[in-house]
């Protein structure tokens, strides 16, 4: 055993403070700012119990790698995200029964053998042939969404452009012409909420219409391409084959789920942190303006850096060590990729933009494995036509409210940006 898993293991059952008190991250102020933590745990305790949720957070590279490839020992079915348990589940299910779609395992909470069905069919979806065609409407979004407000003197660039964007992008995978975004974002941020393993009873019957609403909504856009099939990455979705079946409505309402969150919050809070950088380091913006390579370099280290699916959940099926410490089965671990894309062992100076950086698509952002998250091309096309289209129009971007200009999500599985009051000079 190495010297610092000797000390992970003999201080497993204590807690690590920051300024004074517990680090637990059901701290809503920790998750808006959960870098301190992040490093005061990697370098004391990195397999650490938080004391409040009982959960074990992974803050290492090689711990979160190591826990995100294992398939046998360290489940996705963890009764957190879409199949929740809680002491209100049979309530919410039947609410689910009657009115939507009961939520089931299918890709990020399964595991091997369903887990591959699951995946085989909406890897035919997303080809890079059938992402490739969408590039022509994102990169007409950015277009229509910068020219919507680039005459103004101030924006929101949360609200105006990093969290529309996608969610646009949403609709051109339905196939779809209602483009209500703030009717999305609500579902979105709602949805979202969900996967809070400290959420209350009372918040939890709250949020179930809101999912149901949402159901209902990609339900009715899975008839219209069943009743005629049309070229949308949805169509293709709902007609596709393994082992000559095609996923039945429940399956797909879940999968869609899924597909609306991973692609709406956290592309959102990438772009999002990608402005900040540049507000920050106005430097970089000839370097990316002038050169794709260093624009794509961008692109990685932004995703690293600010990380946008900052936790995901694993649960111990039987009992195990990790960095010395010992888990019990039965218990829920976090994969914090936040942390593990900041470990100095595998990024030095890891919060600097390092746009020659060797490694910079070692990130973890995407998670890692079977589990390698399915829209990521996506997410990056999304990125690459922003900050193309940004840096090409625009310059001199800066804040307008001082340290008012800048509010963070307190969600728990995501971090990034939820207002970024901002101006800048057009070119």
């Amino acid at each position: 055993m190495e010297t610092d898993e000797i000390g992970a293991a003999a201080s497993a059952n204590g807690t690590v403070e920051l300024e004074g008190c517990p680090i637990t991250f059901t701290n809503p102020e920790t998750r808006r700012c959960p870098f301190p933590a992040y490093h005061k745990l990697r370098e004391e305790q990195p397999v650490y119990k938080d004391p409040v949720s009982g959960n074990y957070i992974l803050t290492r590279y090689r711990d979160v790698r190591k826990a995100a490839m294992d398939t046998k020992v360290l489940s996705c079915k963890t009764g957190v995200i879409q199949t929740r348990a809680s002491a209100i589940s049979d309530q919410i299910n039947k609410m689910f029964e009657e009115q939507g779609f009961l939520p089931m395992d299918t890709l990020v909470t399964n595991d091997p053998p369903e887990h591959r069905t699951y995946r085989t069919l909406v890897d035919k979806a997303f080809t890079r042939d059938k992402v490739q065609s969408l590039e022509p409407q994102i990169e007409k979004a950015v277009k229509e969404m910068i020219d919507g407000f680039i005459e103004k003197d101030e924006i929101d660039f949360f609200d105006e452009f990093a969290m529309r964007l996608p969610l646009a992008v949403f609709t051109e995978i339905l196939g779809v012409t209602d483009r209500d975004l703030d009717k999305f974002k609500r579902w979105n941020d709602m949805s979202l909420e969900t996967s809070n393993p400290a959420l209350s009873p009372e918040r939890e019957l709250e949020l179930v219409p809101a999912v149901i609403e949402l159901q209902q909504y990609l339900a009715k856009n899975v008839e219209r391409v069943r009743a005629a099939p049309d070229d949308s990455l949805l169509s293709t979705l709902v007609h596709a084959e393994v082992n000559g079946r095609t996923l039945n409505m429940r399956e797909l309402i879940s999968i869609l789920w899924l597909l609306f969150l991973a692609g709406g919050e956290t592309t959102a809070n990438a772009i999002a942190g990608g402005m900040a950088i540049l507000i920050e380091r106005p430097e970089l913006i000839d370097e990316i303006r002038s050169d794709p390579k260093k624009l794509d370099a961008f692109i990685e280290e932004t995703l690293r850096i600010k990380t946008p699916a900052t936790t995901m959940f694993r649960r111990a099926t039987a009992d195990l060590e990790i960095g010395g410490v010992h888990i019990p089965a039965g218990s829920l671990i976090e994969t914090r990729y936040g942390a593990a894309n900041l470990d100095p062992e595998i990024f030095p100076e890891p919060e600097t933009v390092d746009l020659e950086r060797e490694n910079a698509r070692s990130h973890l952002t995407f998670g890692s494995g079977i589990h390698l998250c399915i829209g990521n091309q996506l997410a990056r096309e999304e990125m690459r036509a922003s900050f193309r289209q940004l840096v090409e129009r625009m310059h001199n971007f800066r804040t307008t409210r001082g340290e008012q200009s800048y509010s963070y999500t307190s969600t728990y599985v995501a971090y990034g940006l939820t207002e970024l009051w901002m101006t800048f000079d057009k070119r």
